[in-house]
């Protein structure tokens, strides 16, 4: 029987002596690439699937370009599955958060909470006066 086309690449690289740096840790992460994906679908994190390769010297690159590759050739195939969609509750949208925060300009709610409709008295605080009062300043 042939000898499939991987098994004559792994042969020819181990005669021609080391790979060169690139090339072997690409090798190394396709070698491993169906059991990051299936883990990626389980829900496991891309660190501790990382740490746990580099632990079983499975790799032996570091977790900035193993997340590169992980983007590169598993990340089209990988979708949350929907028993985990289905737990987490739905962010409000920008623009309702927007809306919340600063009301459009004709509805008779306040523009802050401490704000009341009937307050006749200024607010208090700092205001700038470009002329300062001289009595004030001595």
């Amino acid at each position: 029987m042939a000898k499939s086309y991987t098994e004559q690449l792994a042969e020819w690289v181990r005669q021609r002596g080391q790979a060169a740096r690139p090339d072997r840790n690409r090798v190394a992460f396709l070698a491993v690439k169906n059991d990051v994906r299936e883990a990626l679908e389980e829900g496991w994190p891309v660190k501790t699937i990382w740490s746990h390769m580099v632990e079983q010297q499975r790799i032996g690159f570091g977790y900035d370009t193993f997340l590169a590759y992980v983007k590169r050739h598993v990340k089209g195939d990988v979708d949350t599955p929907r028993a985990d969609r289905s737990s987490v509750l739905p962010r409000p949208s920008l623009a309702r958060k927007a809306r919340a925060l600063n009301p459009p300009k004709g509805e008779n709610t306040p523009s802050r909470p401490d704000q009341n409709e009937h307050a006749t008295e200024p607010m208090s605080g700092f205001t700038f006066n470009a002329a300062p009062n001289r009595e004030e300043l001595i």
